[in-house]
């Protein structure tokens, strides 16, 4: 019998969806910390810089999780 290696790869949906909440934490801490914007209320800018956050870390651990892959 001969012996096959299996190949692991990561799994995508779980780097993709920690990167999002990690991103979303980032910027929750910098809404509260940061100084308010006079134009914006307290809600709105923990939305847009949560929302935004959360989109670059998905993208920093979709970039990490296919560095990653490429290693194997």
């Amino acid at each position: 019998m001969t012996t096959r290696e299996r190949r692991r790869s990561p799994n995508f949906k779980r780097f993709i969806i920690t990167g999002a909440l990690l991103g979303f934490l980032a910027g929750f801490i910098v809404s509260v910390i940061g100084d308010p914007a006079p134009s914006y209320g307290g809600g709105s800018q923990l939305g847009y810089l949560g929302v935004m956050g959360a989109a670059l870390g998905a993208l920093v651990a979709g970039f990490v999780g296919v560095l990653v892959d490429r290693r194997q």
